[in-house]
């Protein structure tokens, strides 16, 4: 071989190798629990995964809703209260959890047809002007919780 396929070969293989679960933007896990109260806004939550560089989730979309807001749940004094958020930070390589009483969706007038579906399409739409498309789980209050994969 000469020198450089070496090198090229060599280059090749650290670049693979560089490349990791923290180097894509994703998210997963994501499930939307149906308010029980007509009118009443919904909940959703999922896993953020951070990429190769810090960004913040700035707006999530979907056609099938009246509206979608970032919340977070906090507590003082011992009161909880909910805020509305216009971002939520995603580092780098980091996972970030939006979950029941901390980060979450409140999404008002989901669609019949993603209840009769049991999907909700949503887009993540982040500061670096990534979107990333993800289906959630709908779920009624009473159906069984998802298998955890973790």
């Amino acid at each position: 071989m000469n020198k450089i396929s070496i090198m090229l070969a060599a280059s090749a293989s650290f670049l693979l190798a560089s490349c990791g679960q923290g180097d894509i933007l994703f998210a997963d896990k994501a499930v939307v629990n149906l308010s029980p109260v007509e009118g009443n806004p919904s909940a959703g939550y999922m896993t953020l995964h951070g990429g190769r560089v810090d960004v913040e989730l700035v707006g999530v979309t979907a056609d099938d809703v009246l509206r979608i807001e970032m919340h977070e749940t906090t507590e003082e004094n011992g009161m909880a209260s909910m805020a509305k958020l216009k971002s939520i930070p995603v580092p780098a390589g980091k996972a970030v959890k939006l979950e029941p009483g901390g980060k979450h969706l409140m999404i008002w007038g989901v669609g019949e047809g993603s209840k009769k579906r049991g999907l909700l399409t949503m887009t993540l739409i982040y500061s670096n002007d990534d979107r990333i498309e993800i289906d959630a789980v709908v779920k009624k209050v009473g159906d069984p919780a998802p298998v955890s994969e973790e």
